[in-house]
Order: C-alpha cells, then structure tokens, then sequence
C-alpha cells in the first residue's frame, strides 16, 4: 500500500533541500519535501549568497526579493574588530564578501543568512507547488529499478509509505542517508568546532554608532563573532564563539552562554535573554560518491567545508539547480535517463576543488606553508570558473582541468557562459540573465540559419540572434565564445555551455539535432 506518490522525493529542509524543491517546481515538478525538525532554523548559518547564487535565484524571479532581505548592516559590508564591544578597538577591514568580481558577473554578493534566506525559497517553492512538511521524518527507504520506497513518520507518530521515482539527500553533515549506503568520505577532517549563541540585548550603547556588518571579538575569555540579526528595536543579536576541537560536540548551558556573551559584550552584569544555542563542526570532507541508483546526496551530506569564503551554503544550492534541470528533464522524457548518471562527475570534482579553497582560507588565518599557498585560486576562479567534463558537455579537447580563470573565459563547452554586456530591448543584460528554463541557443549576427534550425531540435529552445535580439555594442560576442560571424552556441539551463558551432555546417539541422540528442541522452 502506498499513501503517497512524488516524482521526487527530498529528505532535509535546509538550505540545499529547501533549494531542491524550489528548482525542482520551478521545472514544474512537484516534489514532496520532509524535514524532521518542526520549523526552519533560526541560526544564520551561512551568511552570505555568492554571485553565482544569485544568477540562479535571479534566473528564476526570486533574486529582487532575495536581496530585500538582507542582514541588518550588510550595507556596511565591513568587519570590526575588537577586544569586546565595550573595550579597546583593535582595527577595521572590508568584509569578506565584497570583492570585486573582476567583470565576471552582473551581479555581486547578497549578505543574507539562512535563517532570512530558507523562508523565501520555503515560500516560492510551495507557491510553485512543492509539498514540504516540516515536523516529518524519513523512517527508513528501499530502492529498486523502477522508483524508491520510503516510510515517513508525521509529529503525531503516525506513518506513511511514500513512492518516489528518485530520493534526493539533503540531510546534512552526518547524512544518515549516506551512512545507510554506505557511502564514505575523505578529506582533511576535522578542525574545530563553531558555537552559535542566540540572544536578545540591548547593545547599542555599546555599539555607540559605529557601522559594521560583524564584530571580530577576541580577549581571554571568548574569541568569536558577534552580529546583529534583526533590527535595532528587536535586540536580537547572535555570538558564535571558536571552540576547541577536543571539546567535541556537546551542549553548553545558558549560564555558559550568558558567561559567553558578556565577555563578548565587555559587561560583566549585561541584561540578556539566551533564545537558542548550538555548536557544529568545522570540517572538510567530500562524499566518495555522489550517488547510488536512485538516490543523489546535495549539498552537506556530499560535502562540507570551513566557512572560510562563504562556498559552502553556496555549493549546496548549486548542486541542487545542477541536479533539478536533469531530473526535470528525466521525468519529463525529454531526456534519456543516463543524463543523471552525469550529476556526479560534474558536482564530485567542484566539490574536491571547493573544499580545498575553503581549507586554504581557513588555513591563512594561522599561516600558510608555501605548498599549500601555491594552490590558493582567487576568488573569481572558486565562484565562476568551474568546468565539468561529462556526457552533458560536447568537449572539444582533452584538458582534465577542473577550472579555468573566468577573467579569461574560452566560451569551450563545460565553463560557465562568459560574461558579456549585452542589450535585449531596453534592458542591459549578460546571457546569465537570459537562461531561465530551457536550453538557450545564441547564434552570432551572421548565423541566422541556426534560429532556424533550432525550430526542429527536438525540444523547447530559447533563441536569439545577435545583432537583432540582442545587441553586441562591443562586437566581442564571437571572440568571448570562440565561434565565428556564422557560428552558434548551445547554453544549458544552468548556465553552462554545452556546445558550440564555429560556423553554420552544411546542415544546421541536423548538426543541432544530433548534438542536442548526444547531450539529452539518446545517441
């Protein structure tokens, strides 16, 4: 007996499942959501939306809304530092999230932590039509050749068996999923642990009108950071103190708490109120796999990495838009089902590059040794300058790397579609801003006969012709894309270049066909 039938079902309601629904229903599929705490967490967490989030979140309406609910202060953008917010004050620097993108993207950093981001995606997906229950657990799951089998316990205890085509794994670090499959991990381990303190306080007195995105505090007895989560009438403020390694995972009382954030705070008798308090692990660990049969692990329990540049939320929303657009597409039967088999190729070797730049930030703190200084990538290159060599990218060499600088995109199939200022009617825009859906075909001014062709590709196909949809004002579009006047390239829904033409071919249908075929699955 079944009780309830999904294309796919997520088990996790964080950021990366919470992600999985919303571009799973932004494909127009309906997935069931189960998350066994009873409501989205109030801790911040990842504090930060990096560039290429939002050129997905834009991509999908959502990226305006997104960055109305930033952290209080983000403006500021800038870190303080102190011995206490009523102490000496040892210095001031930018933030980490403002750096300049080096003209890669339209679109910068949007400081916003989970606890303000999860409800707008929870939101969007659920008007899109995703199920998602909160206050509901994942009892155990079976797989066979046609769908997976799943029992789920509601908050009342009682229990439903769920039939889902695919399981998607969005439960975090310690991934119960992935234990279950026995799937292991490698990686550097452990470095620490983080505590985060949630409190209400009146701090401004003590903040005395200085402007500031976070407080770096350090004295004897706490060494952590403070930052303001809500307005200034609401006098909710979070402290995350740096813990030991070898206090492990434990739960700390709220006089320890209070001890905590007075010395923070530099007043030994601070009036507060301790609302929620938790510790997690600074880690670095990638999954061995990233999937096995019907099942497919995103963001935390594929991989975890230290805070350190902000990539770690961020790579478990993108996991999950890489995943949905193919999933969609699998159910759909557009698409053969050997284009999931291309998810983790794609995501497993980002991932092993990501963790690596976050460890080599984290690591700079303390000093690095020249070995490990030699591999650090900028920040342009962590964000933008991936390069996935799978069956969904028509490859035109055999280079293995897994990156490429974005400040000097090849436009070759696999690296993210360079940036480009373009004109498409009254709006300036990058072909980022013009890939919502679909696949999306941009032929240079000359190459018209590629529109053409692309009315009997096979499937939906968004198209444009420089020079008339979309205006080059520089002329760089053939040159930033490798291809000629008469060529054309074959952007997928992520972004991501899946093949070019450097000239129109003797048939463009069929040159266009084929390669849409090859990609989808079905030669």
């Amino acid at each position: 007996m079944t009780d309830d039938e999904t294309p796919v079902l997520i088990v996790g309601g964080s950021l990366a499942g919470l992600s999985s629904a919303l571009f799973l229903a932004h494909q127009g599929i309906r997935p069931l959501l189960v998350e066994r705490h009873p409501r989205i967490s109030a801790h911040p967490r990842a504090q930060a939306a990096s560039p290429r989030t939002m050129e997905l979140l834009d991509a999908i309406g959502l990226g305006d809304e997104v960055r109305a609910a930033e952290t209080p202060n983000a403006q500021y953008g800038d870190i303080l530092q102190v011995e206490s917010l009523a102490g000496k004050e040892l210095g001031r620097f930018d933030g980490p999230f403002r750096h300049d993108t080096h003209g890669v993207s339209r679109t910068g950093w949007t400081l916003i932590g989970q606890d303000r981001l999860e409800p707008i995606l929870r939101a969007r997906a659920e008007q899109l039509g995703a199920d998602i229950r909160f206050g509901t657990e994942l009892v155990g799951h079976t797989q066979d050749a046609d769908g997976v089998t799943a029992v789920i316990r509601g908050a009342d205890g009682a229990e439903r068996t769920v039939r889902a085509k695919y399981l998607i794994a969005a439960d975090g670090h310690r991934s119960p999923i992935r234990a279950e499959l026995g799937i292991g991990t490698t990686g550097r381990g452990t470095f620490g642990r983080q505590m985060i303190i949630l409190f209400r306080a009146d701090l401004e007195p003590l903040v005395a009108g200085r402007k500031f995105f976070l407080c770096f505090v350090s004295n004897p007895d706490v060494h952590g950071v403070l930052g303001q989560l809500g307005a200034a009438g609401t006098r909710l403020w979070c402290l995350a103190p740096s813990l030991r390694p070898e206090d492990g995972h434990q739960e700390y009382p709220p006089e320890r708490c209070v001890e905590l954030v007075r010395a923070a705070a530099g007043v030994p008798d601070l009036p507060l109120t301790v609302t929620d308090a938790s510790s997690w692990e600074i880690a670095a660990r990638v999954a061995e796999r990233f999937r096995a049969g019907r099942v497919f692990l995103v963001g935390d329990s594929a991989h975890v990495m230290p805070p350190t540049g902000g990539f770690g939320g961020n790579m478990g929303l993108q996991d999950a838009h890489n995943l949905a657009w193919k999933l969609a597409l699998v159910l759909r039967g557009t698409a053969a089902p050997s284009l999931l088999d291309t998810y983790e190729p794609e995501r497993l070797p980002v991932a092993e590059f990501t963790v690596e730049q976050g460890v080599i930030r984290y690591l700079q703190r303390s000093g690095l040794d020249p070995e490990v200084a030699a591999r650090h990538q900028p920040e342009a290159t962590v964000l933008f300058g991936h390069r996935y060599r799978s069956a969904a990218v028509l490859t035109e060499d055999d280079d293995p790397a897994v990156v490429e600088d974005p400040r000097e995109a090849s436009g070759r199939p696999g690296t993210r579609a360079p940036y480009l200022p373009l004109r498409h009617g009254d709006r300036e825009v990058s072909l980022a801003d013009l890939v919502h859906r679909d696949f999306t075909l941009v032929a240079a001014a000359g190459g018209d006969a590629w529109l053409a062709a692309g009315e009997k590709a096979g499937i939906p196909l968004d198209r444009y012709l420089v020079g008339a949809d979309l205006i080059d004002p520089a002329g760089q579009f053939p040159a930033r894309y490798g291809v000629g006047d008469t060529g054309a390239v074959l952007i997928r829904p992520d972004g991501f270049v899946a093949w070019r033409a450097p000239a129109v071919t003797a048939d463009p249908v069929e040159s266009l066909r084929s390669a849409v075929a090859r990609l989808l699955g079905h030669e």
